[in-house]
């Protein structure tokens, strides 16, 4: 029998709040679910069940209708607990809101609308570095085949969405893909060390049906048909990894500290009755805090500026959306040498002990050293460095 259709939440205080209950209840296990790493069906339903995934959509199509500010505050206290859930979960309001980014207005409307009317779950097959999908033109739409890895959400949604290159013509477009079709494979093959409930493994198309209504139009970062507001999306996933970063920090420094007052003992030559006194503990965790709360600064004002592009629609210009491009890239310099340093040090607060299997502490450094690997750092430093040099911004691509 098929779960209800839960009540769409329509307030940020609905949104913040039930994430919290939610992340309670996740990190409860997350170190039992970690050592799993199987598939987040059973999370997603939960997610499902909350009323959130229409959260983006406009009200007058049914949805929430709240604004990318309060679901990255909704999302904070899911990537605290499990930043393999944080991820998968942030990419489905990605993934359902770039939609948006495209021109076929009937086609976005209808499937705007059925998200909310169904709460479907959304998944990305998108990675820029694996070969392109392919469009075969038949009655009604197209075929999609191929395979893509890393393949974020995939395996657990309703919906994909993906590009698609036609093979008569070359025009590559922007498509949604029924995640439940036969002709749609799911490998079940994320076997990495970290972001382990993610479900980042890959998927195939094999002459999976894809029909006029859920074609969306072009789908290039460049040529004559590339308008700046439709390459916000690849900025969006940029963002996202940013807040992964930070909330992986505030979450491994809170286990830090928690672990710290109630387990650690002090060292035998300190003179201290307790370790949470040790000057040494206290210097340390206070400059780790100050990293990352610059880290958290910069994001969010990364994700102002992100909100302010959106807001300006296709009246957005190429400098506009390149001053947000850099901003997300020095967020994203400093979100991962602050959330690396942050989940490598945690040993130094917590002590022998604290490695033990069953605290499972090394998620946290397992889960950063995954994510920021996404793409490499070194070149969002030299985007800000250009801007910083010359003026010049990031071009527009699958990474910026």
């Amino acid at each position: 029998m098929a779960a209800p259709i839960p009540t769409t939440i329509t307030s940020a205080e609905q949104a913040i709040e039930a994430m919290e209950r939610l992340a309670a209840d996740l990190a409860e296990v997350a170190v039992a679910r970690d050592k799993e790493g199987t598939a987040p069906f059973a999370e997603v339903a939960a997610l499902r069940a909350t009323g959130i995934l229409p959260a983006l959509v406009p009200t007058a199509l049914g949805g929430g209708g709240l604004d990318w500010s309060t679901v990255f505050v909704a999302l904070r206290p899911i990537i605290r607990a499990d930043a393999g859930l944080g991820h998968v979960f942030a990419y489905h309001f990605v993934n359902s809101w770039r939609l948006q980014l495209n021109e076929n207005e009937v086609a976005i409307e209808g499937i705007l609308r059925g998200l909310a009317a169904h709460h479907w779950f959304w998944g990305g097959a998108g990675n820029p570095r694996d070969a392109g999908l392919a469009l075969t033109p038949v009655e009604g739409g197209y075929t999609v085949s191929g395979r893509k890895f890393f393949a974020t959400g995939a395996q657990v949604a309703d919906r994909i969405t993906a590009s698609g290159t036609r093979v008569d013509t070359g025009e590559k477009l922007a498509i949604i893909i029924d995640a439940t079709l036969p002709q749609v494979t799911h490998h079940d093959d994320w076997d990495n060390i970290g972001q382990r409930l993610s479900a980042s493994g890959s998927v195939s198309f094999d002459a999976a049906p894809v029909p006029e209504s859920h074609v969306l139009g072009y789908g290039e970062q460049s040529g004559p048909k590339y308008r700046p507001r439709a390459s916000l999306s690849i900025l969006l996933f940029q963002l996202a990894l940013d807040h992964i970063h930070v909330g992986l920090a505030e979450g491994a420094l809170a286990a830090a500290a928690d672990y710290v007052n109630s387990t650690t003992k002090p060292w035998s030559t300190s003179g201290l009755e307790r370790a949470v006194d040790d000057p040494y503990i206290r210097e340390l965790i206070g400059e780790l805090t100050a990293s990352t709360r610059a880290a958290d600064a910069l994001t969010w004002r990364a994700t102002d500026a992100l909100v302010a592009a959106a807001d300006r629609g296709w009246a957005l210009t190429d400098a506009e959306r390149g001053e947000v491009a850099v901003e997300i890239a020095a967020a994203k310099v400093v979100s991962t040498s602050t959330v690396l340093e942050v989940t490598s040090r945690l040993f130094e607060l917590t002590g022998a002990r604290a490695t033990g299997e069953a605290y499972g502490f090394d998620r946290f450094w397992r889960n950063a050293r995954t994510i920021t690997l996404h793409d490499p750092v070194a070149y969002k430093a030299q985007e800000v460095g250009d801007h910083a040099l010359r003026g010049a911004y990031p071009t527009p691509s699958g990474y910026s």
